[in-house]
């Protein structure tokens, strides 16, 4: 279980979380919805400790520490522990898909090569570019590479994979694909933690929605309660804007 007290987050004297206590439970689908730069990536990244909090307590296994002393071994506990999918991919492009997909096990948890490679193949294989492997990322469409990318987060084995807007940098063709795959990886039971604005998608795949506006959580439950029920004026307000019905992928 993944628990935050207090989360606080500054840029220099712009206040972009104002205090987010959640909690994110095993095999848990949470998606994280609200307007842009109401503080959802900021949030994401601080998570996953790309970002320190000024302000906060974490909880997660059997790591527990105040966010705004935390100590490298805590840092590389988080890391080791979590997944991150990139708006931007963010894929080495020197490197072939499988290569991409192999740095982190055998860099971060330094597992022998040959088990490494039998891993990102059979990842790669999941999201379905079996036929990709030895394709460098300028060879690729952003579909394949953002499933290239999700296959490297599948690969660490983490407890929790982060997705900050993952269809956000596609193509509208290529979104379709790409949340197939999300779908797939939710449905083996992982731990999900997803910021996007496919509202409909988030509808459909999360167990718990998280509205945040202006670096608070406005309002959460589960999508039937956020979605059509919602009890804020400020989150009827948002979710208006999405015709719900209207999305297929």
């Amino acid at each position: 279980m993944l628990q935050v007290e207090g989360l606080k987050k500054n840029f220099h004297r712009i206040e972009v979380l104002k205090g987010i206590d959640m909690t994110v439970n095993p095999g848990e689908v949470v998606g994280i919805i609200g307007a842009s730069g109401s503080g959802k990536s900021t949030l994401l990244r601080c998570l996953n400790l790309l970002e320190i909090p000024n302000a906060g307590h974490f909880r997660f296994g059997t790591l527990d520490f105040d966010m705004t002393k935390v100590k490298k071994h805590e840092i590389m506990g988080v890391r080791r522990s979590t997944a991150m999918v990139f708006q931007q991919f963010n894929l080495f492009k020197y490197k072939t898909a499988l290569e991409n997909v192999m740095e982190g096990p055998l860099v971060v948890q330094r597992k022998p090569k040959a088990e490494v490679k039998e891993r990102a193949e059979h990842y790669l294989a999941k999201v379905g570019l079996s036929d990709r492997m030895n394709h460098y990322p300028s060879q690729l469409s952003g579909g394949q590479q953002q499933r290239v990318a999700i296959a490297r987060a599948m690969a660490l084995k983490p407890e929790i994979i982060l997705f900050d807007e993952p269809t956000s940098a596609l193509d509208p063709e290529m979104v379709g694909e790409v949340l197939r795959v999300i779908q797939d990886v939710a449905k083996e039971g992982n731990t999900l933690i997803i910021v996007s604005h496919e509202l409909n998608f988030i509808n459909e795949i999360a167990n718990h929605v998280i509205f945040i506006d202006d670096g608070v959580i406005l309002e959460e439950g589960s999508p039937r309660e956020i979605f059509f029920s919602p009890v804020h004026e400020r989150t009827k307000q948002f979710i208006s804007r999405v015709a719900l019905h209207d999305y297929m992928i």
